[in-house]
C-alpha cells in the first residue's frame, strides 16, 4: 500500500509540473570536469547538468558549455521580509508583444568528444600451447591483461580507459533547446565489428525554460523531457558517481533562485523509467524485445556561495511494478520478489575552495538495496555499479543463486578530492609561478550483506578502498609531465585483494587547457596474491565484472601484466 501511495505521489508531482517551466538548457557536451589538465578551480558535478552521458568522460578540460540566456531587463521576483521568503507580487510574465520582440531564430550547434587509446600489456609467459615451456615476451591487448580497465568494477582507475565517442546535435532558441546524441564505445575501423558498441541515437531530450518576474528576485524554472543521463556527485578522478547517474527516459523540473549575486539555490525534481528486458534476434523483426520498466525518482537541493562553497543534498529511489521483468509464478525469482525490489539513496556533497589552501570536495552516501538482482541493467548508477543488479554483483555477493544472496544489503560510500596549484598556494595566480598542480583523492565503499538463512556465503560484508595522488608540471603551454600513484584494495579485512600502480605520462597539446591532447603513458603494477586474471571472490563471483569471460583460458589465475604502455589521443570540440 505504501509503495502504491509513493508511486501515485511521484506521478502526481510530475504531472503537475508547470509546462512553461524549465531550466538553463542542459548542454549534452562533455563536461569541463576537473582532471590532471585543469586549473585549481575545478569542481565535480554538484548541479543537475545532464553533461556528457558517456560511461567515461574526458579528463582534459575546456570551457564550460554556454549557459542559457535567462536574464531580462523587466524581471522581478520574491521579496525577503523578516528572514522569511514572502511573495511580493503575483508572477508578471512577459506580455505577448514582449515575447514576440524577444523571439530569435533557432541556432544549431554540433559538439562532441572522443578518445582513441592503444594500451599494450607486456609480460613474459610460456606459450598457451606449452605452459611448461620457456617464457617468451608477449605484447597483448591491455584490457585483457589488467584489472583496472573495466568501468563497471571498483578497481577502475582511469589509467586504462577504453574507446569512446560521442556526438551531439543541438537546436536552440531563447527558451528551448533540443539535443540528440550518438554514442559508441568501440572504434570498429581498427578491426572487427562490435554490433552492440554504437548507440544510434543514444539520447534525445528537450528543455524549455522561462524567467519569472516575482518581486526582486529573478528565478528561472526549467522543464526537461526525454532520454538523457542526469548526474549528481560526479567523482571525475575515477569517472564515477557518489550520489547517482540516471540512465533513464523521463522528466526533470528545476527551480533556480539567485537570492543575491553570491548566493544561488536550486531545487530539482525528477521522475523517469529505466528500460530493462531481453532481446531475441530469432523472433520476428519489431517483436524481438520484451521490455519492462524500472521506476526512478530523485530530488536534489543545491546551494552555491560564489565559487567558495557548494553544498548538495540528494535522495533517490528505484523500484518496479512491472511483471514483464519476471513472468515466473513462483520460486526465488517470482514477480512477488521482483515487486519487493528497491534501491534507496541518501547522500550529500560539499566543496570548499579557499585562496592559497586549494579546494576540497567530499561526498558521503548511504545506499540501501533489496533484491538487487531484480533491478537489471538500467536506472541508478553509483560507485561503479551500472544498476542495482551491478551493485549487487560488485558489493553484495550476488552469484545468481537467491538462496545464497538476493543482492540485498547496504552500502556506505565516501569520496574525497583535494586539489591545489603552486600559483594558488603562493597567492600568485597571474604571476610567473611554474604551472604545477597537485591532487589527492580516494573512494571507499563499505558493504554489509543481508543474506537469507542457510546462505553459504562465508563473509557478511566487504570494505573496499582506493586512493591516489598525482602531480603535473607544464613547463610549456604545449607540453605536460604527470606522475601518479594509485592503490586499490578490494577487501581491507582480508589480505591479498590489493594492487597498486605507478604511472608516468607525457602530454602534448596545441595550447594549455585547449581541450585536446595526445599522450604517451607507462604504468608499472604490483599485485596481491588474490588479484589474478579472472580472479574470484570466495563465493565464486568475479572480482572484476566480466573478467571471467574476457580473461578466461589458460592464463586464468595467473598474475596480470605488470607493465602497460599506452598511447592515446582525445579531444573535446
Amino acid at each position: 500500500m505504501l509503495r502504491k501511495l509513493h508511486t501515485l505521489l511521484v506521478l502526481g508531482s510530475s504531472l503537475s509540473a508547470m509546462t512553461a517551466a524549465a531550466q538553463e538548457p542542459l548542454s549534452e557536451s562533455a563536461t569541463a570536469d576537473a582532471s590532471e589538465d585543469t586549473s585549481t578551480d575545478t569542481t565535480t558535478d554538484t548541479t543537475t547538468e545532464a553533461a556528457s552521458p558517456s560511461p567515461a568522460e574526458p579528463e582534459s578540460t575546456v570551457a564550460p558549455a554556454a549557459e542559457a540566456d535567462s536574464s531580462h531587463e523587466d524581471e522581478a521576483a520574491v521579496g525577503v521580509s523578516g528572514g522569511t521568503t514572502a511573495i511580493a507580487s503575483a508572477p508578471d510574465f512577459e506580455s505577448p508583444a514582449a515575447e514576440e520582440k524577444a523571439k530569435k531564430p533557432w541556432a544549431f550547434g554540433f559538439h562532441g568528444y572522443f578518445r582513441a587509446p592503444v594500451a599494450l600489456g607486456i609480460s613474459n609467459r610460456p606459450d598457451p600451447n606449452d605452459l611448461t615451456g620457456d617464457p617468451h615476451t608477449q605484447i597483448s591487448y591491455g584490457p585483457n591483461r589488467t584489472v583496472d580497465a573495466n568501468y563497471y568494477s571498483f578497481g577502475y582507475t582511469r589509467l586504462q580507459e577504453q574507446d569512446w565517442v560521442e556526438l551531439f546535435a543541438t537546436a536552440k532558441s531563447k527558451h528551448a533547446e533540443a539535443t540528440v546524441g550518438w554514442m559508441g564505445y568501440w572504434l570498429s575501423g581498427a578491426g572487427f565489428r562490435n554490433p552492440d558498441a554504437a548507440w544510434v541515437p543514444g539520447i534525445a531530450y528537450l528543455t524549455i525554460n522561462t524567467d519569472l518576474n516575482v518581486g526582486k528576485l529573478k528565478p528561472n524554472i526549467a522543464l526537461s523531457g526525454g532520454a538523457w543521463w542526469p548526474k549528481f556527485g560526479r567523482f571525475q578522478k575515477y569517472d564515477t558517481y557518489t550520489l547517482a547517474q540516471y540512465r533513464q527516459i523521463g522528466e526533470q523540473l528545476k527551480l533556480t533562485v539567485p537570492f543575491t549575486e553570491d548566493i544561488t539555490v536550486a531545487l530539482v525534481q525528477g521522475f523517469g523509467t529505466g528500460r530493462d528486458g531481453t532481446y531475441n534476434a530469432l523472433d520476428p523483426v519489431f517483436y524481438q524485445a520484451r521490455v519492462g520498466a524500472n521506476l526512478i525518482e530523485y530530488v536534489h537541493l543545491q546551494l552555491n556561495y560564489k565559487k567558495a562553497l557548494e553544498i548538495g543534498l540528494h535522495q533517490n529511489m528505484q523500484w518496479t511494478m512491472d511483471p514483464n521483468l519476471s513472468l515466473q509464478a513462483s520460486g526465488d525469482k517470482s514477480f512477488t520478489n521482483v515487486r519487493e525490489a528497491s534501491l534507496v539513496t541518501f547522500g550529500a556533497e560539499v566543496k570548499v575552495s579557499v585562496p592559497r589552501l586549494g579546494s576540497f570536495w567530499v561526498s558521503p552516501s548511504l545506499v540501501t538495496i533489496k533484491n538487487g538482482w531484480a533491478l537489471g541493467q538500467a536506472g541508478v548508477e553509483v560507485s561503479h555499479g551500472l544498476s542495482p543488479a551491478g551493485l549487487a554483483e560488485n558489493y553484495l555477493a550476488w552469484t545468481g543463486s537467491p538462496g545464497d544472496s538476493t543482492g540485498s544489503g547496504r552500502l556506505v560510500n565516501l569520496g574525497f578530492l583535494y586539489e591545489n596549484t603552486l600559483a594558488n598556494a603562493l597567492g600568485d595566480v597571474d604571476g610567473p609561478a611554474p604551472a604545477i598542480k597537485f591532487s589527492a583523492f580516494g573512494l571507499m565503499v563499505d558493504s554489509q550483506f543481508d543474506l537469507p538463512s542457510g546462505s553459504k556465503i562465508p563473509w557478511n560484508g566487504t570494505t573496499s578502498f582506493k586512493w591516489g595522488a598525482d602531480l603535473e608540471y607544464n613547463p610549456w603551454k604545449w607540453f605536460g609531465v604527470t606522475a601518479r600513484f594509485d592503490s586499490v584494495n578490494y577487501e581491507m579485512n582480508h589480505p591479498g585483494y590489493i594492487f597498486s600502480a605507478i604511472t608516468g605520462r607525457l602530454s602534448f597539446y596545441s595550447n594549455f587547457l585547449s581541450g585536446e591532447r595526445i599522450y604517451l603513458q607507462y604504468s608499472r603494477y604490483r599485485y596481491g596474491d588474490n588479484m589474478t586474471l579472472a580472479g574470484l571472490w570466495p563465493w565464486n563471483a568475479p572480482l572484476v565484472a566480466g573478467s571471467h569471460i574476457i580473461q578466461s583460458g589458460v592464463y586464468a589465475g595467473s598474475s596480470p601484466d605488470m607493465d602497460v604502455v599506452k598511447f592515446q589521443a582525445d579531444i573535446q570540440f
